[in-house]
């Protein structure tokens, strides 16, 4: 066990706690609303792109459509948080309080080993990668925690909608956010 072990462990127990004390159905709705967020949005945002450029005429499309984007994400991640706030203190006075913290715990790992995994993976592709290749390596927990990412990705992807996966392409294939910025206009 080395020094990035003892960092993973501290990530994920953070994750766990935080997990404890929202409990379950704040931690289920707040992840399911981004989620399900996500899933909207890439297959709604082009209507609602198309109507907040015609409204706002001085915007392109392309930008009106990640306005769009943002707006049902948001919109749909809050509706999750708040019916999972709803949820949460409904059942605080009740039995189901330790199934609330436990549920909360289970789903708080998962997350913290999701973002451990997210953040191995962005090290190991970035600039200081061989600065931390050998402790990646000499990690008892870090081989295994960098698989998790690119299963739950992989796992996401087949069940996720025709229109969602082209938008997952297109995002994994561009190299900048050119596409999104309104082309400069020669005077």
């Amino acid at each position: 066990m080395n020094w990035l072990d003892i960092v993973l462990i501290v990530i994920v127990a953070i994750f766990v706690i935080r997990g404890v004390m929202r409990g379950l159905f704040k931690e289920a709705f707040g992840v399911g609303g981004i989620v399900v967020g996500i899933i909207l949005a890439v297959n709604q945002y082009e209507a609602l792109g198309g109507a907040i450029q015609k409204n706002f005429s001085f915007l392109s499309l392309k930008i009106a459509n990640l306005v769009s984007f943002a707006l049902i994400f948001l919109g749909i991640a809050l509706i999750g948080g708040i019916l999972g706030a709803i949820l949460h203190n409904s059942l605080k006075r009740s039995f189901a309080r330790e199934v609330e913290a436990g549920g909360g715990f289970l789903l708080g790992l998962a997350e913290g080993v999701l973002v451990c995994s997210i953040i191995l993976i962005l090290i190991s592709i970035s600039p200081i990668a061989n600065k931390f290749d050998n402790w990646i390596k000499k990690s008892t927990l870090a081989p295994h925690i960098m698989k998790v990412g690119p299963s739950v990705y992989d796992g996401l992807i087949s069940v996720t909608p025709g229109k969602a996966k082209k938008f997952m392409e297109k995002l994994k294939n561009m190299d900048t956010l050119k596409e999104l910025l309104p082309e400069k206009r020669k005077s």
